[in-house]
């Protein structure tokens, strides 16, 4: 598994989805923003990386690889989750106003311990989705 394709995809996922999100509620008034746009970066990522996998291995992901994946893009969605939302202070003040839970609070914490866990079993299951089709999708007749 490649863990910094992760990482970029998550970032670029994230920055994006942020970015749009902040145009639409500026240029049309809208009210967007929910806590799944925090889940969607690590869903892409892990669906990308298990096509990626088959790709590069020819095969699917054991079960104790996959879980391995799960684990360690797990702990690195959970520091690049909450370096986004310290950072998004700094950088963008009046959307940390706006946020659900105030950083540091226990609130915070523990919705990062929720996030956490669908973290886990989003990796997880996206990781063995991606890999599942890229498999099928080779073994189409006619497929390259």
């Amino acid at each position: 598994m490649n863990y910094l394709r992760y990482t970029a995809i998550f970032l670029g996922v994230a920055v994006a989805s942020a970015l749009i999100v902040l145009a639409l509620n500026t240029w049309a008034d809208a009210g967007l923003g929910a806590s799944g746009q925090l889940l969607a970066p690590a869903m892409i990522a892990a669906l990308l990386e298990g096509r990626a996998f088959v790709r590069d291995e020819g095969r699917v992901p054991n079960p104790s690889e996959a879980w391995n994946f799960a684990l360690l893009a797990t702990g690195l969605a959970v520091l690049l989750n909450a370096a986004l939302s310290f950072g998004a202070v700094w950088v963008i003040p009046e959307g940390s106003a706006q946020s659900v839970a105030p950083i540091g609070t226990r609130a915070f914490w523990l919705m990062l311990a929720v996030h956490a866990i669908i973290y886990l079993l989003s990796n997880r299951f996206f990781l063995g989705l991606g890999a599942r089709n890229e498999e099928a999708r080779r073994n189409r007749p006619g497929a390259s």
